[in-house]
């Protein structure tokens, strides 16, 4: 017994087109005597000619009257629940195949609005690249102003880099502010990649910047002074006294002359060496404040590694013991 394709039999069923619309409740007599008499109905057939072009709810009143006609018919029990079986997958396959033809019928108009010539594609691309070039020119001038500084100080300090700006006199207290330094000098939170581990500190001599390192790609910066001496100092060093208001004294006669000063001097306002000292592991090797903040981003003629006596004492209460300090080129 099977209910797929009608089997081949002297008895036919009425035409597909006989039984659209309807026509389906005209023959609904006709059928329930067939279901009596042969098993081999094709309900999948009867049923799509019957629902061609109707709507749902036609649609769901064919299919009722199809159940009631096997409800009514002189099926046994058995036979019945075959033909009822057989009736069900006919209909589920009937709306699957209906509800695919919708969806590709949705979907066409769509794909072929978007693949449609009236959309100005060189207009999109032209806006598109609009937009990369803003998002690619702000992540430039970002990096430009609050990575690398105002390049016109820099600039203006490796002008001069090989001239060294003289200091005020022991004694003569020229200030501990930044605020007339150019702002690529002044201490600020930078943009900052680099594998070194936050809480380093990271000396660029040529630049003439003091990097802080914090996480995430960021960095506290600090304008700086060098003196020759400390040009070719080693790279990695590690802090190993923290000075309060440091004693000063020149570092060797030629010094001493160039200072116009050869007695040390004790800490205070006017003190060469500044508010703040961080010794580190090589005896002549430290970062300090000074008297003299314009040789901020200059060569300088004493000392070592200096910042103006605001920045030295940031940098101070920021730094503890041991913290590396690492020079760079």
């Amino acid at each position: 017994m099977r209910f797929g394709r009608a089997a081949e039999s002297n008895t036919r069923l009425p035409s597909g087109n006989s039984l659209s619309g309807n026509s389906w409740a005209i023959h609904g007599q006709f059928l329930g005597q067939f279901l009596g008499q042969v098993m081999n109905v094709d309900y999948f057939s009867l049923l799509t000619t019957a629902v061609a072009g109707k709507d749902t709810a036609e649609r769901d009143k064919i299919y009722g009257d199809a159940r009631g006609l096997i409800a009514r018919s002189n099926l046994t029990r058995e036979a019945a629940a075959l033909h009822v079986s057989a009736l069900e997958d006919a209909i589920q396959r009937i709306e699957d195949d209906l509800a695919s033809e919708e969806l590709n019928k949705d979907k066409s108009p769509a794909a072929v609005e978007l693949l449609s010539p009236g959309i100005d594609w060189k207009r999109v691309a032209v806006i598109a690249c609009a937009i990369v070039a803003v998002i690619g020119l702000s992540v430039f001038l970002y990096q430009y102003l609050a990575g690398k500084g105002l390049r016109g100080g820099a600039t203006a300090s490796r002008g001069r880099e090989d001239i060294v700006m003289p200091d005020l006199k022991p004694g003569v207290d020229g200030g501990s502010s930044a605020a007339g330094l150019p702002f690529a000098l002044q201490r600020q939170v930078v943009f900052y990649r680099t594998t070194v581990v936050p809480g380093s500190i990271v000396v660029d001599r040529e630049n003439r910047f003091l990097y802080l390192i914090d996480s995430n790609n960021s960095a506290r910066r600090y304008g700086i002074g060098i003196a020759r001496e400390c040009l070719k100092s080693g790279t990695l060093y590690r802090v190993t006294n923290k000075l309060e208001w440091p004693e000063w004294k020149p570092a060797s006669a030629e010094a001493a002359k160039e200072t116009a000063a050869f007695r040390p001097m004790a800490g205070g306002p006017g003190n060469p060496f500044g508010a703040r000292a961080l010794v580190m592991d090589r005896p002549d090797l430290l970062i300090h404040g000074t008297n003299s903040p314009k040789t901020i981003g200059h060569l300088v003629t004493s000392g070592c590694i200096r910042l103006v006596n605001e920045d030295v004492e940031d940098l101070y209460r920021r730094v503890s013991l041991e913290t590396r300090v690492i020079f760079v080129s």
